[in-house]
């Protein structure tokens, strides 16, 4: 199936149609039409690669205090015309929402971003394949003690649409690259695994194989790991685990959880909540993102916001839903997830700092390194205590410098008390986690890390 514009455009008009027919205040529609590439590997082979073809149409049915919103993968006029009446059928059963802020009617200034790699259009699965075969071979090469290398590339290629019945309407070539390397290591004795998640917009600028060698490096170096006491610890935060504790401030910033009362920066707007070397911004407009975006599914042209200004909370992340509840404008973070509406931001950048992460273990006298957490969770969000355990990966730090390998531990602690003095390396790079969103993070080094228990290796 070609992605063929023409035809992303028609059925969005089809239905435009097919709403007024039945009488709708309004209705907007999200579609995308894609080419997806999936390339999977396990014990250095690829045991998987393929193309498909995806299409996907949410139409969502609005009146002027609720809406209802039903997602088909067809573009058939008779799909079309199922969905438009389903929706309009729920939407008769829905509550009323004196909040719900009714059709959006404002003029948006949608951002001239490019969002695609132009050279992925004629690309073969092949292709693929051999650039995943480099970084396997160049595991191998790093060390005999090289077992497995594992993981995936998934690519999906073609346009995203929005078109709404008050005549807003955008189309965008789009090319999202998520991707993650496993590497397990084995001197006989012991094993020891390290990975990582990445992904980007162009093919060329993925480095897959840099990638796939700082984690072999992670592997090789984490066997014959110690156990040590747990407790607290100053620690580095490497980039990807940087970017998992990162992600529960960027869940937190939603606006639907603060007026829930589940966030722990409820009623905390304006407060000097975080260390002043720590700035957070979502930045959709960064067309070197995964989590960029033109637009959020209520159709508000995206923003680029400072939620996190030296440590001080200036901004939640807001839907139109929660802007109006809070007298406030949508800042275009309006995205489904779980099947609800949550505003949320999903391309989050942590400010650099002025020194080389290398320099940040040099000042430590004795901490540890984390390359990576997993299994990360909020026990009491309303209070911001997290919990999880480290992935592989962990190194002790003693004056100054990287002494071995030490067992994985749970950690649990509270977000503001990690981010309470921290410092940042001035390199950083884009972690890409499952949902979606990805983080530009430095490293992070912060004075205190809790580590509550051992774990079984």
């Amino acid at each position: 199936m070609e992605t063929n514009t023409d035809r992303i455009i028609s059925a969005g008009k089809f239905a435009l149609k097919q709403a007024k027919i039945l009488g709708l205040d309004g209705s907007n529609l999200n579609i995308s039409m894609n080419k997806n590439y999936s390339t999977r590997f396990a014990n250095s082979s690829i045991h998987q690669n393929f193309v498909d073809d995806e299409v996907k149409l949410e139409f969502t049915a609005i009146d002027s205090q609720k809406n209802a919103l039903v997602t088909i993968n067809s573009f058939e006029e008779n799909e079309i015309i199922w969905a438009v009446k389903k929706a309009t059928k729920v939407l008769k059963f829905l509550p009323n929402d004196p909040d719900f802020p009714g059709m959006l009617t404002d003029t948006q200034n949608y951002p001239k971003m490019t969002l695609n790699d132009p050279k992925i259009k004629d690309i073969t699965p092949s292709e693929v394949a051999d650039l995943i075969i480099g970084g396997i071979n160049s595991s191998h090469e790093i060390s005999t003690n090289v077992k497995t290398v594992s993981g995936n590339i998934n690519l999906k290629n073609g346009y995203d649409y929005f078109v709404s019945s008050e005549g807003m309407e955008y189309l965008s070539p789009a090319t999202t690259i998520l991707s993650t390397v496993n590497v397990m290591s084995d001197n006989g004795a012991n094993e020891s695994r390290s990975n990582s998640s990445f992904g980007g917009r162009i093919l060329n600028d993925l480095e897959f194989e840099r990638e796939t060698i700082d984690v072999t490096e992670r592997s090789v170096l984490g066997l014959d790991a110690v156990a040590i006491e747990p407790k607290k610890y100053p620690v580095i935060l490497d980039y990807q685990a940087a970017a998992d504790q990162v992600l529960w401030i960027g869940m937190s910033l939603s606006a639907r959880l603060v007026l829930e009362y589940v966030s722990f920066l409820t009623d905390k707007l304006g407060e000097q909540l975080f260390s002043k070397n720590l700035t957070l911004v979502n930045d959709p407009h960064d067309a070197s993102f995964v989590g960029s975006y033109i637009a959020d599914n209520d159709g508000v042209a995206s923003q680029k916001t400072t939620f996190i200004d030296q440590g001080i909370v200036k901004d939640f992340a807001h839907n139109r839903l929660t802007a109006n509840k809070m007298g406030t404008r949508s800042n275009g973070c309006g995205f489904m997830l779980w099947g609800d509406s949550i505003p949320l931001p999903t391309a989050i950048k942590v400010n650099p700092g002025q020194k080389s992460r290398e320099k940040l273990i040099e000042e430590i006298d004795e901490g540890l390194l984390i390359t990576n957490l997993h299994y990360s969770n909020f026990i009491d969000p309303s209070r911001g205590t997290v919990t999880g355990m480290t992935k592989d990966g962990v190194f002790q730090i003693k004056n100054g410098e990287l002494v071995g390998a030490v067992k994985n531990m749970r950690f649990t602690d509270n977000i503001q008390s990690i981010f309470a003095n921290t410092e940042s390396s001035v390199d950083h790079r884009q972690v890409v986690t499952f949902w979606g969103f990805s983080f530009d993070v430095p490293a992070i080094k912060t004075d205190s890390f809790t580590f509550s228990s051992q774990t079984s290796h």
